[in-house]
C-alpha cells in the first residue's frame, strides 16, 4: 500500500506492552521485534502506532494528533521511511479515524478494525482482523 507516497509493504509486526498502553510496529523489515528501539543498516518503513486502552470491550482508540504517551482510548503514531538512524527520508503522523483491538493471554493483539487517517494526504490506511505477535524487546 501507499500512504502519502510512502510506500508499506507489511513483512512483519510487534506488539509491546506495557501496562494498558501498546505499541504496534508493522514493518517492511522481517522482524518487526528486533527493529524496535534499533535501527536497520538499510531503508526501513515502519507504521508504529501507541494504543492506549481504555475502559470499552472490544478495546477502541480514537486516533488524536501527535503527542507524548496517549490518555485512555487514544491512539497516536507515524508511519515513517528512514535509512539507517539518519532523519526520516519521510514521516507522517496520524491524523483521525480508529482502531478496535483485542488484547490476547498470550499477549499478541488482534486490530479487529483499523481506519487511520494521516497529516497531509486524503490516503488512508484501513484493515481488519490483523493478528500482531507479542514482543519483547531486546
Amino acid at each position: 500500500m501507499t500512504i502519502g507516497g510512502i510506500r508499506l509493504r507489511a513483512n512483519s509486526s510487534a506488539a509491546i506492552n506495557s501496562g494498558n498502553v501498546f505499541t504496534v510496529l508493522i514493518s517492511d523489515q522481517p522482524n518487526a521485534c528486533q527493529q524496535y528501539g534499533h535501527y536497520p543498516a538499510l531503508t526501513w518503513t515502519t507504521l508504529t502506532l501507541v494504543m492506549a486502552a481504555g475502559t470499552t470491550s472490544p478495546t477502541m482508540g480514537v486516533v488524536v494528533p501527535q503527542q507524548g504517551v496517549p490518555g485512555p482510548g487514544q491512539v497516536v503514531g507515524a508511519l515513517v521511511k528512514a535509512t539507517a538512524d539518519n532523519p526520516p527520508i519521510a514521516n507522517l503522523n496520524v491524523a483521525d479515524g480508529g482502531v478496535t483491538w483485542k488484547s490476547n493471554t498470550d499477549l499478541s493483539l488482534t486490530i479487529q478494525s483499523m481506519d487511520v487517517g494521516f497529516e497531509g494526504t486524503t490516503d488512508r490506511l484501513q484493515a481488519t482482523d490483523l493478528g500482531i505477535p507479542h514482543c519483547t524487546p531486546q
